[in-house]
């Protein structure tokens, strides 16, 4: 991979990051790099085109069970502006 690729990436995934800090009240304990790892797991399944359901089922198992939070429909919020922000990327 490139570097510009590699940036782009990672500004790419920044973006993501930047969209689930702003929708979830994320608990104290949750620190930079897993919520980078699960912003990084959500653009790599966009980008290999999986299918909305499966990225709902993903994120909605990282909210609850990864993450700790109340179960709610803010995962779907955040899938959502992604798909949104990778029709930009294109």
């Amino acid at each position: 991979m490139s570097d510009k690729a590699k940036d782009d990436k990672t500004a790419r995934i920044g973006e993501i990051l930047d969209v689930m800090r702003n929708t979830w009240d994320l608990p104290a304990d949750c620190n930079e790099g897993e919520l980078f790892a699960y912003a990084e797991t959500l653009y790599d399944r966009i980008a290999s085109g999986d299918r909305k359901d499966a990225l709902y089922a993903y994120l909605a198992r990282v909210q609850v069970d990864n993450l700790e939070m109340p179960q709610s429909d803010t995962f779907k919020a955040i899938v959502d502006r992604a798909l949104a922000l990778a029709d930009d990327w294109r």
